[in-house]
């Protein structure tokens, strides 16, 4: 991911409009991709998460070696992805982050639904917060939500780390940040 603690003011814009920009075609993706009889259903709902987030951390373990893809712009491509095979890179394959991104776009479309105010923001925090220059989901008063973030580091805990993550872990961050 790009260090965006350390990013200047317009490198931190740059990522921003690139994130937001890249939301709707990530969404397209996954609706492609889930468009089977047998696949969760994306309504939007916060309901519909624990069906996209039981098939996200099944998906997500598998590591997919498939050709390498176009990675989401929130990843630095100066870091290698994992079928690189380079010391030091990423933990994900390419198209294991792209996974990742699809996913984050619906969470942040299911929020969105449920809270029309929310707006997307670029987070100021303190000049030490690893949070600090983030693009968030602005869903009230209080720190926003950090969609990618929660989005990533379920899938960290599901494929690196080989935790049980919670299939309603999802829902239930979403219904704490609209109940907020």
């Amino acid at each position: 991911m790009w260090d965006t603690m350390n990013a200047s003011r317009e490198k931190r814009g740059e990522l921003h409009e690139a994130y937001v920009r890249e939301l709707e075609p990530a969404l397209a993706r996954l609706r492609l991709r889930l468009s089977g009889p047998g696949d969760p259903q994306l309504d939007g709902s916060v309901e519909s998460l624990d069906a996209v987030n039981e098939w996200f951390l099944t998906f997500i373990k598998e590591r997919q070696e498939t050709e390498t893809v176009d990675l989401p712009s929130w990843w630095n491509p100066a870091r290698p992805t994992a079928e690189s095979g380079v010391p030091g890179s990423g933990p994900f394959t390419s198209s294991q982050l792209v996974l990742i991104d699809e996913v984050q776009a619906y969470l942040g479309e299911v929020l969105t639904k449920a809270r029309p105010d929310a707006t997307w923001v670029i987070y100021k925090g303190h000049k030490l917060d690893s949070w600090n220059g983030q693009t968030m989901l602005q869903t009230g008063k209080g720190m926003p939500f950090a969609v990618r973030g929660i989005v990533y580091n379920e899938a960290l805990g599901a494929f690196l780390y080989r935790r049980e993550v919670p299939v309603k872990q999802l829902s239930e961050l979403v219904r704490t940040a609209l109940a907020g």
